[in-house]
């Protein structure tokens, strides 16, 4: 049997001791953390995108000859004029830039932002059904250590009812 063949192996968690428990609490908590991080990224891209359609759109025939400022770097800015309002430059990944009209533009950053968005509605999706293996794994532990505090009180109380 291979191993795409191998059915996965399910484990009740009740069964297990309770310091297994903590390590798979610690394993979850870790998942979560690191898909609501991807899940940040992901709303932070899609805002990205967004605000690149949102200039595209705000180039009108009246921004023509407009002076602007022009990054250089992040805190240094050179003045320019808008010389071509009917195509942009855009960022295409890894360094690569194309040139393209507005229109195509905008249909290209919208493609981007669906992308983004079914990305992030996986990563959601993924976050609610670990909170819910997460919430179900602390009942199990609070309840072995409700029975283990009972049992050690229950140890306790024959040993004084014996004397």
């Amino acid at each position: 049997m291979s191993a795409a063949d191998a059915k996965p192996q399910t484990i009740n968690l009740e069964d297990l001791p309770l310091p297994q428990l903590h390590k798979i609490k610690t394993q979850l908590e870790e998942e979560m953390d690191s898909l609501t991080t991807a899940f940040s990224h992901m709303k932070q891209a899609q805002a990205t995108f967004r605000e690149c359609t949102n200039c595209i759109d705000a180039l009108t025939p009246d921004s023509q000859d407009k002076t602007i400022l022009v990054p250089l770097t992040s805190s240094l800015y050179v003045p320019g004029k808008l010389s071509n309002i009917d195509s942009v430059v855009v960022d295409i990944g890894t360094g690569y830039y194309v040139e393209k009209p507005k229109a195509d533009a905008v249909k290209y950053y919208n493609s981007k932002m669906e992308y983004v968005q079914g990305n992030a509605k996986t990563i959601q999706d993924t976050i609610e059904q670990k909170q819910a293996s997460y919430r179900g794994l602390l009942e199990i532990m609070q309840f072995k250590i409700t029975q283990q505090q009972q049992g050690t009180n229950g140890g306790a109380e024959k040993a004084s009812a014996s004397k």
